[in-house]
């Protein structure tokens, strides 16, 4: 039971991984990618808040990550999904690794930079970090780079660790994504 258990709780984890690194790449894609002058010639507005609600939920989606193992609601406690809890089933498993104790606190530690960005923002509307309009979250590129780089990397260790394997998910292109829809786009504004 226990092995199964981690199993399924890392597939999970793994899966949330992917949704986080597909979204990264349908983002860059859409803002990074020479289309700004598309998009704002198409609907500014439109794309403007596209942008925010992606970086809205991409604090939201990673920080689930860094949640605790365990959350007591109402007396009853809840396992949450997250590099905690999937810790806690290696060490029980006996499969914890350096490798994996390692890409977990570089997680961790970036989870520490953006958790106020959550707590104080968007999961609560802090009135004191409102008025003062500090920043909170803020990294710099190499930073998200190298996060994204330890997403991949745990769930690579892990999926080992338990018999899953590896599973490279940098890349999410498909018919229908991003890519499609500023191809239609260039294509309808350079005929029209």
């Amino acid at each position: 039971m226990g092995k199964m258990k981690l199993q399924n709780d890392f597939v999970m984890l793994r899966d949330h991984c992917i949704i986080i690194r597909r979204n990264f790449n349908t983002y860059n894609a859409l803002f990074f990618s020479g289309s700004d002058e598309l998009l704002i010639k198409v609907a500014s507005t439109f794309f403007n808040d596209i942008a925010e609600i992606m970086q809205r939920d991409w604090i939201l989606q990673v920080c689930k990550l860094m949640d605790p193992a365990v959350t007591k609601r109402e007396g009853k406690y809840f396992e949450n999904i997250s590099i905690k809890l999937i810790n806690s089933q290696l060490k029980k498993e006996g499969l914890m690794c350096q490798e994996i104790s390692c890409i977990s606190e570089a997680l961790l530690a970036y989870g520490k930079k953006i958790i106020p960005a959550r707590h104080k923002r968007l999961a609560h509307f802090d009135r004191e970090h409102q008025i003062s309009g500090d920043v909170l979250g803020a990294l710099t590129e190499k930073e998200l780079d190298v996060f994204l780089e330890n997403i991949q990397e745990y769930c690579d260790a892990v999926g080992r660790a338990i018999g899953l394997g590896p599973l490279d998910f940098s890349s999410s292109s498909r018919p229908g994504d991003v890519h499609g829809l500023l191809r239609v786009l260039r294509n309808y504004y350079k005929d029209a």
